[in-house]
């Protein structure tokens, strides 16, 4: 795991249940898993294909449990208090945010970390108004990448 994902799970509040939205590799909902012992950890994928993947990636004996649906729409009734949403551009991210924003505004806090277009996605976020904000900056072979950590108002 690099610095940028790394930075991001440090400012990750340890606090369960969580879930890593769009996985893919699953390696980040793998590793919240290992920072807490016994938490209930989630990773979510879109469709069949990749939610399928995840699982066999992560293997039988894993104990992050894959969830399959469209962006935030799989924790509703689960009773997260975070989710990390990463390795995708601030467009989709806002998207994901948009479509289930009741359940982003039960969240206690998200941490997302948007590939490009962070400056549409923060002056969205500050539109909403559901909460307060912590920008952070870290670095991945001379490229910076923001994390932004949203905490209910």
């Amino acid at each position: 795991m690099g610095p940028r994902l790394r930075h991001l799970l440090e400012l990750c509040p340890k606090e369960s249940p969580v879930a890593d939205v769009g996985s893919g590799h699953g390696r980040l909902a793998l590793e919240l898993a290992r920072l807490m012992p016994g938490a209930t950890v989630y990773a979510t994928e879109a469709k069949p294909g990749p939610a399928r993947e995840l699982r066999r990636l992560l293997g039988e004996s894993s104990p992050v449990t894959v969830l399959e649906g469209e962006g935030l729409a799989p924790l509703r009734g689960r009773g997260c208090r975070g989710a990390v949403i990463a390795g995708m551009g601030g467009h989709t991210i806002r998207s994901i945010l948009e479509h289930d924003l009741d359940v982003a505004a039960e969240l206690a806090w998200i941490c997302v970390q948007p590939m490009q277009d962070w400056d549409q996605l923060e002056a969205w976020l500050e539109r909403q108004g559901l909460w307060s904000m912590d920008i952070q900056l870290s670095w991945e072979r001379s490229r910076p990448y923001r994390t932004i950590r949203l905490f209910a108002s």
